[in-house]
């Protein structure tokens, strides 16, 4: 992949089609984890077994959720053997650091998500802070709105982009990873912020439009059931697609040799 990102979107769109096995691991696994998560929270701690083993599950899911991402960033990385076997064994001993860059996405989207309850304010401030010329045509209503839409840009756009390319390095980098130039290339390539946001149409807003459509005609309940299924199925898809093609393209995307997994030079033979 060169630095110019040519041929960037074809690169990665093959990827993901030659990839079809990943794409059947993670349509399994995370339909598995999602049930293992469900029975997870039903499990009673009235006993010290309980308690035990719902610390065990805990654990058991978080570690599997882990590998299974940080393997798949490292089987789309550039030094690739392109199988997800090896990315499986090469990406064990990476899961403690991806396990913190988890935990620093996490508090920042939690960090984040704080502000949509301070929408009203962060307007009212930023309105009174205009100039008298300026405020006199921007109404409260718009500065609101103008809060929100800002929150949610950093909630789902510029933090997911700062921090994922990260999170790639570090799966592929281990802890070095959170100082390759690499993680940070990505936020100034406008053909990457293109690839997200199709991937974020896709993969989240259809998804969540279609989970959430309601019927215009009265039907009976098995078909209203069936209906549901489907469209839960279907948006289901869509995001595992949406997320392998996005690991894919932040692999692709960030190129150079800082993305590529290190390989330790031979040794010099001693002349005779």
């Amino acid at each position: 992949m060169n630095t110019d990102m040519r041929g960037f979107e074809l690169d990665t769109v093959s990827a993901v089609i030659n990839s079809k096995r990943v794409w059947l691991v993670h349509v399994v696994a995370n339909a598995v984890l999602m049930v293992a998560f469900f029975y997870w929270v039903r499990i009673p701690e009235e006993t010290g077994w309980q308690f035990a083993l719902t610390m065990f599950g805990a654990l058991l899911i978080a570690f599997c959720t882990l590998w299974l991402h940080c393997a798949t960033f490292d089987y789309f990385s550039m030094a690739s053997e392109r199988l997800f076997t090896r990315s499986l064994r090469h990406s064990l001993a990476r899961i403690p650091a991806f396990l913190v860059w988890t935990l620093v996405f996490g508090a920042g989207l939690c960090l984040i998500g704080q502000l949509w309850g301070y929408g009203e304010q962060t307007g009212g401030y930023a309105r009174h802070s205009l100039p008298m010329l300026l405020r006199k045509n921007v109404t409260p209503r718009n500065m609101f709105s103008a809060a929100y839409w800002g929150v949610w840009f950093l909630y789902f756009f510029l933090w997911p982009i700062l921090l994922l390319p990260l999170g790639a390095q570090v799966a592929v980098r281990n802890f070095r990873g959170f100082w390759s130039a690499a993680a940070f290339r990505l936020i100034r390539r406008w053909r990457f912020w293109l690839a997200y946001a199709v991937c974020f149409v896709v993969g989240a807003y259809v998804p969540y439009y279609v989970a959430w459509m309601v019927p215009r005609k009265p039907s009976p309940l098995s078909d209203q059931t069936w209906s549901m299924v489907l469209r839960l199925g279907f948006g289901y898809l869509l995001l595992v697609t949406a997320w392998v093609v996005l690991c894919a393209a932040i692999m692709r995307a960030s190129g150079g040799q800082e993305s590529v997994r290190e390989v330790e030079p031979e040794p010099l033979q001693a002349s005779s």
